[in-house]
């Protein structure tokens, strides 16, 4: 047996290991720092158990980065104080997280001292990715460049070259000094929803206006081919008084159970899906930052994940209402269950119910704020009820039942008057 020689091979395999094993992990590690096309906003000031087991599977998935809210900055005269939601820090650390700062426009007003507290609050989190947002006033651009270069002077030398995004509008983008903000961002975003309030409620008003958008587009892909797009996800709710008067936004929704005055009257702007869909193509197409992360069971005014996905693949979701008939706990007793797909209803839904062979004999108990379209009679089933809004992609109970028959034959469809 040729002992050395079996030794004298021994280091040289070991080698090669260690080298196939070291070009994996570098593959690897890059691969998970590579940016993804698409992003979401976590926009969450309040972090239930709900919203971060959304964000962790998001981040398991691999698919889309995420821009988190790390902090506010407010002021209270001279004083500056960061209100901050409780993220976990390991989480804003996530190699696949941007964390977003946002100042208020009169952190431009000593854009010197605004980047220190920037830089200051970054360090404290131990991030080196983040993202200013700032409503900047046209009149102001130069002020937020002047910030992004004071972040940059001011970071701290041996913790890593930040890279650092900047929101914009659609009206910053015909300013000449947007190219000194561009010049200073390593990511900007264009940020494509916002609404004017109308003065009541004759008025017109949208989420996205499709002439603005368009042309903001164009723009941004002639300025800079870093540009993301932040597209809504969300809808805002608008209130009027009885008489038409317009009378307060929601940007961040409204509970339907919310006490409002006597009279008071609800509308949506909702996402525009045809204009969602027509964005997503050639030749407006950019990456995508949507506003925001859907979190199911908790967040009643935004398009659930699945539509999303859908108009990523440049495809058109077509809202509808689902509806599922299963047998209930007790012998003799049905669950009606609806589901409102690719929309964020305000009004609900009618729908109409074929008892098929069990007859109309029999009792209804409607549940969750359904209620019946006529008065209902004792002893007979209901041949429409009104169901109620609800989160989208949220299967419901809307009513339970006492039948006498088969209960399989019994169907479900939504109303065509049905709002």
């Amino acid at each position: 047996m040729n002992i050395s020689g079996k030794t004298n091979g021994y280091p040289a395999v070991c080698a090669l290991l260690a080298a196939i094993v070291a070009t994996f992990c570098l593959r690897h590690q890059d691969a998970a720092a590579t940016p993804c096309a698409n992003c979401f906003y976590v926009w969450q000031r309040d972090w239930s158990d709900k919203v971060e087991a959304a964000v962790r599977a998001e981040l398991d998935a691999g698919s889309h980065d995420l821009y988190v809210l790390g902090g506010e900055l407010e002021h209270e005269g001279r004083d500056e104080r960061w209100r901050c939601p409780d993220v976990p820090k390991e989480i804003l650390r996530h190699t696949r997280v941007t964390t977003v700062l946002r100042l208020p426009v009169r952190a431009l007003d000593d854009p010197g001292r605004s980047a220190q507290a920037v830089v200051s609050r970054a360090v404290a989190l131990g991030v080196h990715r983040i993202q200013l947002d700032v409503d900047v006033p046209e009149r102001q651009i130069v002020r937020y460049a002047e910030l992004l270069e004071g972040i940059r002077l001011c970071w701290p030398t041996g913790s890593g070259a930040p890279r650092i995004g900047a929101t914009l509008l659609p009206c910053h983008l015909e300013q000449k000094d947007v190219r000194r903000v561009l010049a200073s961002a390593d990511d900007p975003v264009i940020q494509l929803h916002g609404i004017d309030a109308p003065k009541n409620r004759a008025g017109k008003w949208a989420l996205m206006d499709r002439k603005t958008v368009c042309r903001a587009l164009r723009k941004a892909r002639s300025l800079d081919g870093r540009f993301k797009m932040a597209l809504p996800a969300y809808a805002y709710v608008l209130t009027f008084d009885s008489d038409g008067a317009f009378r307060r936004l929601y940007a961040e929704g409204l509970p339907d159970d919310f006490n409002l005055p006597a009279g008071t009257i609800r509308e949506l702007a909702a996402p525009d899906l045809d204009l969602l869909h027509d964005i997503l193509k050639p030749p407006f197409h950019l990456p995508v930052v949507w506003f925001r992360l859907p979190v199911r069971g908790a967040d009643r005014w935004c398009l659930e994940r699945e539509t999303l996905s859908i108009l990523e693949r440049g495809e058109r979701p077509m809202p509808t209402v689902e509806f599922q008939v299963r047998r209930g706990a007790r012998q003799g007793t049905v669950d009606l269950i609806a589901r409102y797909r690719h929309q964020i209803p305000l009004a609900g839904a009618a729908a109409t119910i074929n008892w098929g062979s069990t007859g109309m004999d029999g009792e209804f108990f409607p549940l969750n704020g359904s209620r019946c379209e006529k008065d209902a009679v004792h002893g007979r089933l209901p041949e429409s009820v009104h169901i109620p809004p609800f989160p989208c992609g949220e299967p419901f109970v809307f009513g339970k039942a006492i039948v006498p028959g088969d209960p399989r034959g019994i169907a479900i469809t939504k109303a065509e008057n049905g709002k």
